[in-house]
């Protein structure tokens, strides 16, 4: 029997999961992209993701198919792997922003435990938490009821020092003190975006100041990584038929910055996503 080749191995792999992980590693250094400066969150994120996939499914090891198959895949960037020595550690923070895009609180300490394990890490400096849009039977306006669920697992993560500062993103100055008035852990962090928002408000610049709540901007998309999005890009790497069976669940960003420089040494993206439908049969085209 002829040698498979290491794409056919990684369509075969891709096209088998149920559950995937992508890890871009460290894209700072990454020269195409430092000429892309006017790159929001969701191009870059796709325009990561594709490379990814591409050097992934070139280097795949071919061992895996006499390896049992497993319905959870992780596929990294290998050249771009970088992870943190314990004693570098003390002079780096970690900062986090997570994009939820199920109202599913599971999965946020799922997203900081996935980051602190490929990072070899065990606590966040900062994690900044996106609420994902409100799905249909939720109504048309978001409400304190929808977000504090989704603070729980925050606060649980803060209380067992996997993260050190907590906060939220796009909380108007009515939310986020509703948030603060009800929440046990309280968010220290507000991040608003500049582009729907071209002046901070003066009372939510007020209510921040009150309460010692730092406001940071910023231009992320709303929705960073739509599902037709996220299923044309397995498309081109899996050449699988069913790519309309898998979705988003979350994107999270991760910056590692030198503390006494003020330098961003790593930057990357995680991101998950789930196959809906029944297990797929593994089979060589």
């Amino acid at each position: 029997m002829s040698a498979v080749p290491v794409e056919e191995i990684a369509r075969l792999m891709l096209s088998s999961a149920s559950n995937l992980t992508l890890h871009t590693g460290n894209i700072i250094n990454w020269n195409h992209l430092k000429r892309k400066t006017s790159q929001n969150a969701g191009e870059e994120v796709v325009e990561c993701l594709n490379a990814t996939l591409n050097m992934w499914s070139s280097t795949v090891d071919p061992a895996w198919m006499n390896e049992e198959s497993n319905n959870a895949l992780v596929v990294t960037n290998p050249h771009q792997m970088e992870r943190i020595t314990e004693e570098e550690r003390s002079k780096l923070k970690v900062s986090v922003k997570i994009f939820l895009l199920k109202w599913d609180p599971d999965l946020v300490e799922e997203a900081v435990d996935q980051v602190c394990n490929e990072l070899d890490i065990g606590v966040v400096d900062s994690v900044l938490l996106a609420l994902p849009p409100l799905e249909s039977e939720m109504g048309e306006e978001l409400t304190v009821n929808h977000i504090l669920p989704m603070w729980e697992p925050m606060e649980r993560l803060y209380d067992v020092e996997r993260v050190s500062t907590i906060g939220a993103s796009d909380l108007d100055k009515e939310m986020l003190e509703q948030v603060h008035g009800m929440a046990r852990v309280k968010p220290t962090i507000n991040q608003v975006n500049v582009v729907s928002c071209c002046v901070i408000p003066p009372d939510l610049t007020a209510f921040a100041k009150e309460n010692d709540i730092q406001l940071l901007t910023h231009s992320d998309p709303r929705d960073v990584l739509p599902v037709p999005t996220f299923q044309e890009i397995l498309r081109g790497s899996s050449h699988d038929d069913h790519v309309d069976e898998w979705q988003p669940f979350w994107v999270l960003r991760y910056t590692v910055m030198v503390k006494c420089r003020g330098v961003i040494k790593a930057k990357g993206y995680i991101v998950n996503g789930r196959r809906h439908a029944a297990e797929m049969p593994l089979s060589v085209a």
